[in-house]
């Protein structure tokens, strides 16, 4: 279903109508659940929502890790491509832009000004004044009119180095400005560039105490950089998720080069993971992609009917278990959450499948042939790895969660 292809997560939601024009975009704390409330009955709905969701043939989206990324990458998605229910949803209100003014000490300011905006537009200025306070705390800087004493945000960490204090360089203040246009315009790399080499000319003449407050804004800045898809290859690329998830494949594919891959394909890829509290109320997980998509429907929880406190003999249980089901599809591969001990799980249970196993601390991937391999942080298949492994965990402690609740009672 249109539903089960997205995550609850953060990020941007497209809907096309049959022809792939799209007809509106949207931001959302949870993706799935957000377009699920779509489904309400037509009278709820209201006639313009109504009409939109009656056109809606596809659901495209780009899952992101933080609101705040959401917000930028609607407004910006919604400036290239003008949906028509977009415009339709302002019901005659001008939209909002950020701009920074000019002066010997700028600011940012929103208003219904688009010529000159930084960012923009957003439909409600309550959203531009969230993005810039969220910003504020990578790129510090001043809203106040009297810079004759250091202002109440100097004290908090959010207006450094203040106008207002004698001993500020200007210079300083209009780099932090820089900064926040940067980020403003989604360069969160070139920012991130910048604050590590601050922090190191810092760290070189020994203070410390703007070292540390470097160290803190780039902190705040990496919770935004680890975003799957960036916002400006989608506006390139209106079909970027689906390539995106062959290219997870095929360099997943590539890179653990593994022989017994049938066929060289990856159509299915099953995930497992064990919970438990010492050995009670132990259940497991299946999580599964397809061709390179998390597929919610194929997931599968298994009761564990002889818990121990050896997770490989919970495991071997569980994949003993489901090698019976032939009425499920076969695996292309095998991906056991663990290391070398989960890994002889292949020789004792001999799957009809290969068996990888992806351990958690160094995130290296053992093969049955001896392989350890460690692939980069940003490597396609390393994160969808990471994602099915990520799901299987939480979707195995639910059932967990449940069943410890039932013993306790």
């Amino acid at each position: 279903s249109l539903l089960s292809s997205l995550p609850q997560k953060p990020g941007v939601y497209i809907f096309k109508n049959a022809t792939g024009k799209i007809l509106y975009i949207g931001k959302a704390k949870s993706l799935r659940d957000r377009v699920k409330s779509y489904r309400e009955s037509p009278i709820r709905l209201g006639p313009k929502t109504a009409q939109l969701v009656s056109q809606i043939i596809s659901i495209d989206h780009i899952e992101v890790t933080s609101e705040i990324e959401a917000l930028l990458l609607e407004s910006r998605l919604i400036k290239k491509f003008q949906p028509h229910y977009n415009i339709a949803s302002k019901d005659g209100k001008s939209p909002y832009f950020i701009h920074i003014t000019s002066e010997k000490f700028p600011k940012p300011v929103v208003n219904h000004e688009p010529k000159g905006g930084v960012a923009g537009p957003f439909l409600s200025g309550l959203i531009a004044r969230k993005i810039l306070r969220h910003f504020r705390r990578i790129a510090p800087y001043c809203v106040a009119t009297d810079h004759s004493r250091p202002c109440l945000y100097s004290q908090l960490g959010l207006c450094n180095p203040c106008p207002g204090n004698p001993k500020t360089n200007p210079k300083e203040y209009l780099k932090n400005i820089v900064f926040l246009k940067r980020l403003l315009r989604g360069q969160f790399k070139f920012v991130l560039t910048f604050l590590k080499k601050s922090m190191q000319e810092y760290s070189k003449i020994q203070d410390f105490e703007k070292a540390a407050q470097t160290r803190d804004h780039i902190k705040n800045l990496d919770l935004l950089m680890h975003t799957p898809i960036p916002p400006d290859d989608y506006i390139v690329n209106p079909n970027l998720t689906a390539d995106r998830h062959q290219q997870a494949l095929e360099s997943l594919r590539s890179s653990i080069n593994y022989e017994l891959i049938t066929n060289n394909s990856l159509h299915r890829i099953e995930m497992y993971d064990i919970a438990h509290l010492a050995g009670t109320a132990a259940t497991g997980a299946m999580t599964v992609a397809i061709d390179g998509e998390e597929s919610p429907q194929n997931y599968r929880h298994f009761k564990i009917q002889h818990p121990s406190h050896d997770d490989v003999d919970m495991l071997r249980e569980v994949l003993e278990r489901r090698l019976k089901r032939t009425d499920w599809p076969p695996p292309d591969l095998i991906v056991i959450d663990g290391g070398k001990s989960q890994l002889s799980l292949a020789h004792r249970v001999q799957p009809f499948a290969p068996v990888i196993t992806l351990a958690k601390r160094e995130e290296t991937i053992y093969t049955p042939s001896g392989q350890e391999i460690k692939l980069p942080k940003n490597h396609p298949g390393l994160q969808l790895l990471q994602h099915l492994r990520d799901e299987a965990h939480r979707f195995s402690r639910r059932l967990h969660h449940l069943h410890r609740k039932f013993i306790i009672k």
